[in-house]
């Protein structure tokens, strides 16, 4: 992979004061949790041997306008300053390697002045090695988010010193090329002693930012602005705090280390047994597999059965990390040291066949019990996944009646581990057992022209087989109809039903082994059909009091079908007739009071039935009344009141017939006749006397007038005291 850092030199090349400094390419700057590393690159180093330079590093904040020396790169004084760069373990495996014995050995070989390609094998993988060898440098007291510019002197012999490269830094330690290397588990293997992980890592594409970090260099170009300081180079505050906003806003562009598949080692943590306390396992590299994956494998020891959980910590050669994986579990164990599960037994139930086996031990490699489940000729699918404390499983899905179905059961281990039982246990049932069915449910019916139309629901029971419908006159007296219906409907067109009668449905279900369930709740049905019913064959009638007595023969005495009656009546000369009641008449006679003396009315009848339907109508008789002389009745309910300046006489609100108004009349009660004092048209129903005296008795009556002029009668005399008025 390529290394990303040229990126990031690219960036850089485009900003005036750093392509300046930039003038000799052959050192780096690295930021990380320990400070800014500078290192020598190593096409630089190839051909160099190991101390015959030194160097002398110098820093300056980019707003600072001269540089001071922090330290030098040169070659371990001795072993002990060797042994405090690299660490014990690191020192040990490199006198491993070379196959030294002791300090002495050790030092011989570093002041021998070794070609670099001897030891590159270490200084390219652990960057204190670049250190102990004189070809890196720690900047220890670098401060994160800040600009650094880096200057490299090579001391010569003469004690001058020769500026060899310029580097500019941003101090943000954040490495976010590592995240996109992501360890997946791949493959866990146990032993008896041990358990093996190993992780498949996924490397991240090359991705060519060029577009995107020309563009934030043009950016900081425009954010810088120089000043000449006592003729050096120097950046003004301002400017200063504006880049370095530009630099936070776009860490993760401009955050690029040289990253690869060789420089990135991976932290590997454990933890046995439910333990919350991560221990660190081992750094390594990942390597590539005969089939071009790249791998990373770690090993835990420890006894039988512990179950073990790691993590994965991406890490670059400057120690910044990426984000931790997901935990992964093992056991040490194998197939040769995991109980399995070598019986089931199976029994015939209602509804249901039940698997018995038994119990797994309390053991953590265990991730359950899986059922599988084949009819016939098919294939096995897995149908349950259980615990693995469980020891039995009762399956409904037993359907058809019938049917052999062929179970297989085994353990499942955790993810990934190589623990499998290859044979599971197996057995063979079939289901002989159900339940009686439920009754059904919701029947409702409906006409459906002459024909009744049922509806039911029904349990969710597969061993449903068809239903019965019942049909009776009464809920106690119902016989079956129809049996074998498979639907949950039924159309009844049994043409003998009356609508004169009420029917009872119920219905009955039916299982595979044609047992059978109760009723469902019984419905009530009456066909949809007009019944002929006899209608009255006279009509008789008188008129009395202006009103007219109808009368004629009932025929519900002979028939209960029918509930009663409707009457209906017409002028002489009018085409249709009309009812003449709201309501079903349930007498065989009526008094008509809604008719005009002196016209010509006919009248029919006809029967209702209980039903609502109506029969054929009677003969039509005619009623002839004749036409009475208009007598006015006169008035009554006179009521009197004193006023302040009058005596108010009122009457009822009531017109019957042509009034056309209503004279008033008082005298004195000493007087015989009255005398007219005023009149009113029709629809007033008082008169106020103001030609009144106090402390006399005034006697009042009213007449009605029609529109002939003519008048009634006095009907009734009131008298009342005038009180006198107070002030």
């Amino acid at each position: 992979m390529k290394k990303l850092y040229f990126l990031f030199l690219l960036l850089t090349s485009s900003v005036s004061w750093l392509a300046q400094a930039q003038s000799q390419d052959i050192a780096v700057a690295l930021p990380s949790p320990k400070g800014v590393y500078i290192r020598l690159k190593t096409d630089y180093i190839a051909g160099t041997t190991l101390g015959k330079s030194k160097y002398v590093i110098k820093r300056k904040k980019i707003i600072e306008s001269t540089s001071k020396s922090i330290g030098q790169m040169q070659l371990a004084k001795d072993y002990n300053d060797f042994l405090r760069i690299v660490g014990r373990k690191s020192l040990r495996d490199f006198e491993k390697m070379k196959k030294f014995y002791g300090a002495s050995e050790t030092m011989a070989f570093m002041y021998s002045s070794p070609a670099y390609k001897t030891v590159a094998a270490f200084a390219e993988l652990k960057i204190e090695f670049l250190q102990a060898f004189g070809y890196a440098f720690l900047d220890s007291t670098a401060q994160k988010n800040e600009l650094y510019n880096y200057e490299v002197f090579e001391l010569l012999s003469n004690k001058e010193e020769k500026l060899i490269s310029t580097i500019s830094v941003f101090s943000n330690p954040k490495n976010f090329a590592l995240k996109q290397y992501v360890p997946q588990i791949n493959k866990i293997v146990g032993s008896d002693s041990s358990v093996v992980f190993e992780w498949k890592i996924t490397s991240p594409p090359y991705v060519d930012k060029s577009a995107e970090m020309a563009k934030l260099g043009a950016q900081i170009e425009q954010a810088f602005q120089a000043k000449a300081n006592q003729n050096a180079q120097r950046i003004d505050e301002s400017a200063y705090i504006n880049v370095k906003k530009l630099y936070l806003d776009n860490e993760q562009s401009l955050s690029i280390y040289p990253t690869d598949d060789f420089t990135t080692r991976y932290n590997v943590y454990y933890r046995k047994n439910g333990s919350v306390q991560w221990q660190f396992l081992e750094k390594n590299v990942a390597n590539n597999d005969p089939l071009g994956n790249h791998i990373l494998t770690a090993r835990v020891p420890g006894k039988r059965d512990d179950l073990v959980e790691t993590i994965v910590i991406p890490e670059d050669f400057v120690y910044n990390t990426g984000d931790t994986s997901s935990v992964t579990r093992g056991v040490i164990a194998h197939n040769g040291s995991v109980e399995l599960i070598y019986g089931v037994k199976s029994s015939d139930s209602t509804n249901a066949i039940i698997l018995q086996w038994k119990k797994l031990a309390d053991k953590p490699y265990y991730a359950g019990v899986e059922i599988a489940k084949a009819a016939g000729n098919e294939e096995p699918k897995v149908i349950q996944v259980l615990p693995s404390t469980a020891s039995k499983f009762i399956d409904t899905d037993v359907f058809p009646a019938g049917q052999m179905f062929k179970y297989f059961v085994r353990p499942i281990f955790i993810p990934f581990q190589e623990l499998k039982q290859e044979i599971p246990a197996t057995t063979t049932m079939t289901c002989g057992k159900f339940s009686r069915p439920t009754p059904p449910f919701n029947l409702t019916v409906q006409s459906e022209g002459p024909n009744a139309r049922l509806k039911w629901d029904v349990a969710d029971e597969k061993a449903g087989h068809s239903y019965f419908v019942y049909r009776g006159t009464s809920p106690t007296k119902m016989i079956p109809i129809r049996s074998a219906v498979k639907e949950k409907q039924y159309l009844d067109t049994t043409s003998y039903l009356t609508g004169r009668s009420t029917y009872y449905y119920a219905i009955m279900a039916v299982n595979v082994t044609q047992d059978t369930s109760d009723f469902s709740p019984y419905v009530m049905y009456s066909p949809n059909k007009v019944e002929p019913v006899q209608s009255p064959s006279n009509i008789g009638f008188e008129v009395i009091n202006e009103k007219a007595h109808l009368s004629w023969n009932d025929v519900r005495l002979n028939d209960d079908f029918i509930a009663g009656y409707a009457l209906q009546r017409k002028k002489q000369g009018e085409t249709s007739f009309k009812n003449i009641h709201t309501s079903v008449l349930t007498a065989s006679n009526f008094v008509d009071d809604s008719f005009e003396l002196g016209v010509n009315y006919l009248y029919r009848v006809a029967s209702i039935t209980l039903k609502g339907d109506t029969s054929y109508f009677s003969p039509e008789v005619t009623v002839q009344t004749p036409k009475l002389k208009n007598t006015l009745v006169g008035i009554s309910g006179i009521s009197l009141s004193n006023l302040s300046e009058s005596i108010k006489i009122a009457w009822p609100s009531v017109e019957v017939g042509a009034v056309k108004g209503y004279k008033v009349y008082r005298k004195l009660p000493t007087e015989i006749n009255f005398k007219l004092i005023g009149s009113v048209s029709s629809g007033n129903f008082e008169f106020q006397d103001k030609n009144v005296k106090p402390d006399v008795i005034y006697v009042y009556t009213v007449t009605k007038i029609d529109d002939t002029n003519a008048e009634s009668s006095v009907e009734e005399r009131k008298s009342i005291y005038r009180e006198k008025v107070r002030k």
